[in-house]
C-alpha cells in the first residue's frame, strides 16, 4: 500500500530532524573533544549548566542507564567541573551542579553550535520555527515519550489566554521568553 502524501511528509520531516540532530551531535563532540571531554560529559555539563539534576533524572532526560551517566559524572567531578549536594527535597538523593569551573567550560562548550546559530540567523520566520518545535516537544513529553525537562508548555503556570503568560511569575511571555529548563516548573 502506497503511503499518503501526509505519511511522506512527515516521514521526510522526521529524517531531516535525524539529520539535524546528527550534525548537531558531531559538532557537540568536535568540540567535547578540543575540550578533554566526551561528548557525554559534555552533554552533562551542559544540562547542569542549565538547572541542577539527579543522576535518575539525567539518565531518563538522555535515554541512558543510570550506571552509564554515573560514570561519566563521576569522571567530571575528578576533573573538578561538578559538585554534589544532598537533594533538598529528599536527603537521600544527591543534585549536581557544576563548579565555577564546570560553568566556565560550559560556555566555552556552547561555542560548538556556532555554525548552526550563523544558518538559523538566516532562515525566516523563526518564531514560527521555534513555536512548532517547542509545540512538537510538548507532545511528545505529554504522550510521555519522552520525560519532562521543565518546558514551559507543559508548566501547570503557563496561561494561554490572551498570549502567553506565567502565573507564576506573573509576566506576560513571547515564545521567545519560553524555557526547556525552568528550574521553577511545576508540570500540569
Amino acid at each position: 500500500m502506497e503511503a499518503s502524501q501526509e505519511e511522506r511528509r512527515q516521514e521526510k520531516l522526521l529524517a531531516l530532524l535525524e539529520r539535524l540532530a546528527q550534525v548537531e551531535r558531531a559538532l557537540l563532540t568536535r568540540e567535547a573533544f578540543h575540550l578533554g571531554l566526551t561528548a557525554l560529559q559534555a552533554q552533562l555539563l551542559l544540562h547542569l549548566s542549565q538547572r541542577p539534576y539527579g543522576v535518575v533524572a539525567l539518565a531518563e532526560l538522555l535515554a541512558l542507564t543510570p550506571a552509564t551517566v554515573s560514570e561519566a559524572l563521576t569522571s567530571l567531578e575528578r576533573k573538578g567541573l561538578l559538585s554534589r549536594a544532598k537533594d533538598e527535597q529528599d536527603g537521600r538523593r544527591w543534585v549536581l551542579k557544576p563548579t565555577v569551573e564546570g560553568v566556565k567550560l560550559a560556555q566555552a562548550l556552547k561555542t560548538y553550535a556556532a555554525p548552526f546559530r550563523q544558518a538559523l540567523a538566516q532562515i525566516p520566520h523563526q518564531e514560527e520555527v521555534l513555536s512548532g518545535l517547542m509545540e512538537l516537544l510538548a507532545k511528545l513529553v505529554r504522550q510521555g515519550t519522552v520525560p519532562e525537562t521543565g518546558l514551559c508548555l507543559t508548566c501547570r503556570h503557563l496561561r494561554r489566554e490572551d498570549g502567553l503568560f506565567c502565573s507564576l511569575l506573573g509576566l506576560a511571555l513571547t515564545p521567545w521568553d519560553l524555557r526547556l529548563a525552568c528550574p521553577d516548573h511545576a508540570p500540569a
